[in-house]
């Protein structure tokens, strides 16, 4: 049976459609993996370069307050209560050294007030609901950096800035926890094709994966090192 165009030319067969049809199908289940790849490595990408221009601004505010890290929260008090606290949280520290209070002279370039929020954020920040943007923080800062009795640390003393955690791939599950600004081994994200954006605290950025993820992006990591000899606490290197 032939289909047949008006005028009387000839169409395509039904069985030509079925092979047009399954070759496409064919090509589809390959194509799309492969986009949907690199559009993942695009954002770890873009995710890995944010946490880089992060560390210079990190290391800039160290430079200039005695070589002391900011805050990893906004509380006013340590976390064991016993020391006030007025130094800044570490998301609105940075911002001394990212923004200008200038602002572009045409509406077709990009303000810098959202070249800032956008720095400090994953990609994955572009698919929240605007709503919740003002309260979502998807990179955190390694709370285990300050100890319980203080507000800040001196970056000199972290023995191995080579494997100590600075900042990281946040959970963001619920509005409790994007709401934090700082976060645990128990809080990585493991967002980039099942593995997780690390920044420590020499600068250099790593993508890890733990081997027991399965790449949802809230997941956190069941232990300190995830098998990659993270460390957590500086004054605990070694703990598991």
């Amino acid at each position: 049976m032939n289909i047949h165009t008006i005028g009387g030319n000839k169409g395509f067969t039904i069985i030509e459609i079925l092979i047009t049809s399954i070759i496409i199908a064919i090509l589809s289940s390959i194509i799309l993996p492969v986009l949907f790849a690199v559009k993942q490595k695009s954002q770890q990408i873009v995710c890995s370069n944010n946490l880089r221009q992060l560390f210079l601004a990190i290391e800039q505010y160290t430079n200039d307050n005695n070589g002391l890290l900011p805050r990893t929260n906004n509380s006013d008090k340590s976390r064991d209560d016993t020391k006030d606290c007025y130094t800044e949280v570490w998301f609105k520290a940075v911002d001394h050294y990212l923004i200008s209070s200038s602002l572009p002279d045409t509406r077709e370039e990009i303000s810098l007030e959202e070249r800032v929020l956008l720095v400090k954020q994953d990609p994955i920040f572009k698919n929240i609901s605007p709503s919740d943007r003002s309260k979502t923080r998807t990179i955190k800062m390694n709370r285990n950096l300050i100890p319980d009795s203080e507000c800040q640390r001196y970056i000199e003393t972290i023995a191995y800035p080579t494997k100590t955690v600075l900042l990281f791939d946040g959970r963001i599950n619920n509005k409790g926890v994007a709401d934090n600004f700082d976060g645990t081994s128990g809080s990585v994200a493991q967002r980039h094709l099942k593995a997780a954006n690390i920044l420590f605290a020499d600068g250099h950025v790593e993508c890890i994966q733990n081997g027991d993820s399965d790449g949802t992006t809230d997941e956190g990591w069941p232990n300190r090192q995830a098998g990659q000899g993270l460390i957590w606490d500086p004054d605990n290197p070694d703990l598991p």
